[in-house]
């Protein structure tokens, strides 16, 4: 009996080992789990010298940013109002990056070699937005912001309402106050995301798509190939012109990506009515994008760009996606322009 359960691990053993490498990396490929891959390196010689070759990984972290301090966020909002957007990030505490950190992100994925799909997820509490009620965005870049896309709510509700209590109780020009400064909270916070893949990206340059994700699915940065291949030309540029993008703004650069001069659009609802019994409460959908790429001779064409935007990134959401929907269709219309910082 011994002997023929040998034989037969003897011969799952030589059918294993007949695949192809190529087919062993598609099997990695699919587990994508950046610690699985590492433990898989020990199982085998083969399995070590193949598993640096995975292209399409997944890697969670349990701790990239975090704060230098804890200052009151009252005191934001009412420096805020009091000076202009420029001044904003002069009254906020430095985010410090822990590149030195062994169990960085660049450092656990030196051991791979061709990475060209990477998704990172970390947990929201070492970078988020503070803000009371509901938050989702997605921020596009390439050397700086492209487009960001929030969706702003006081909450999602399954009872039945009081649409009087909600009309009056509600007066959006006095909170859009609150709406800005959640608006450019949400872009610190996805700069600073940003400003912590600079050297993932300076080190696999076969990379093709980048996410980065937090746990709690507040917010997403991404860069496809073409914002990758833009920050690496730029980046390049820098360095011939002697420090050029890079030295410039002083120490603050250290900690996140300069957001550009943006135009800022919202839409507003008081209640948004689903399906399902559902109504969200006071719900604002904001799309920034950076101001040169609204040419004013195309107004039309560039609401019809932020639309598409707005809908691709709720795409595949039931509730959201419908939210937006509706936004886009009934809602109240703002813009306002935005400095540079």
């Amino acid at each position: 009996m011994a002997e023929g359960q040998d034989s037969s691990l003897i011969h799952i053993d030589d059918a294993f080992d007949s695949l192809p490498d190529s087919i062993i990396l598609m099997i990695f490929n699919s587990v994508s789990d950046v610690k699985t891959l590492i433990r898989c390196r020990a199982v085998s010689k083969r399995f070590n010298s193949l598993v640096p070759h995975s292209d399409s990984l997944f890697l969670k972290v349990d701790c990239v940013i975090s704060s230098d301090s804890d200052s009151d966020e009252n005191s934001f909002l009412y420096g805020f109002f009091k000076s202009v957007v420029k001044s904003f990030f002069d009254l906020i505490s430095p985010i410090l990056v822990q590149s030195e950190s062994q169990n960085s992100p660049a450092q656990i994925l030196r051991q791979f070699i061709r990475i060209q799909r990477l998704e990172i997820e970390f947990p929201t509490g070492d970078l988020k937005v503070e803000r009371i009620g509901g938050v989702k965005w997605r921020a596009e870049f390439g050397i700086t912001l492209r487009s960001c896309v929030i969706l702003l709510f006081r909450g999602i509700r399954y009872e039945s309402y009081d649409e009087t209590a909600v009309a009056d109780g509600f007066d959006f020009i006095e909170e859009l106050k609150s709406k800005v400064f959640l608006t450019i909270s949400t872009l610190i916070t996805a700069s600073a995301r940003h400003h912590v893949l600079a050297e993932l990206i300076e080190e696999h340059l076969e990379m093709e798509s980048l996410v980065l994700r937090d746990r709690e699915g507040e917010g997403v940065v991404e860069m496809d190939k073409d914002g990758l291949d833009e920050w690496r030309k730029s980046r390049e540029r820098s360095g011939e012109d002697g420090g050029g993008v890079a030295a410039e703004g002083g120490e603050w650069r250290r900690t996140r990506t300069r957001v550009p001069s943006t135009t800022v659009r919202m839409r507003h609802l008081p209640r948004v009515e689903l399906r399902r019994g559902m109504w969200i409460e006071d719900a604002t959908l904001v799309v920034v994008r950076p101001t040169t790429n609204a040419s004013k001779d195309k107004t039309d064409d560039m609401e019809k760009e932020n639309d598409e935007v707005a809908l691709r990134t709720f795409e595949g959401d039931d509730v959201y996606g419908e939210a937006v929907g509706a936004l886009l269709k009934k809602g109240r219309r703002y813009q306002l322009e935005m400095n540079s910082f």
